[in-house]
């Protein structure tokens, strides 16, 4: 018998005001030591770091990479919580995920276009709008307002 084992969408945060904090880099380690134990492997291809840094004084350039089976992890600016499907950026901004959000509506309207172009019912239509694109526009919404 063949057992498959899989793991996705892993994220570990750490907060600290000391740029040379190891609290990170012993969290990876340990994941990787759990990953090993339970004959798992991580992708470092697919790992990626993201640093938040609002001390002017510190250039995060300068914050020491993360490293997993000594590979240093890209360091990314913009990132998709794939769990929430939220765009998270260094700076803390909206500016990529309402632009991903645009991109996809966008898309949309193709369909809502054709239908009014068809005359369809203005009340079928609002139901396709409801369903298609306010679920885009809404969803996370109040993630937003909490951060």
């Amino acid at each position: 018998m063949c057992y498959a084992k899989y793991v996705d969408d892993t994220n570990v945060l750490s907060v600290s005001k000391d740029v040379n904090d190891i609290t990170l880099q012993t969290a990876a380690d340990h994941l990787v030591h759990w990953a090993q134990n339970t004959g798992m492997m991580i992708d470092t291809n697919n790992t990626k770091e993201l640093t938040i840094c609002f001390n002017k004084k510190v250039n995060a350039q300068n914050i020491p990479p993360l490293c997993i089976n000594g590979n240093n992890i890209d360091r990314v600016t913009t990132f998709k919580l794939l769990v929430l499907g939220v765009f998270v950026s260094a700076d803390l901004s909206w500016d990529h995920h309402v632009m991903y959000l645009l991109w996809k509506v966008v898309k949309q309207m193709y369909c809502i276009n054709y239908l009014v172009r068809a005359s369809v019912p203005t009340s079928d239509i609002v139901c396709v709008y409801t369903s298609i694109i306010c679920s885009f526009l809404e969803y996370a919404c109040l993630f937003g307002i909490m951060v």
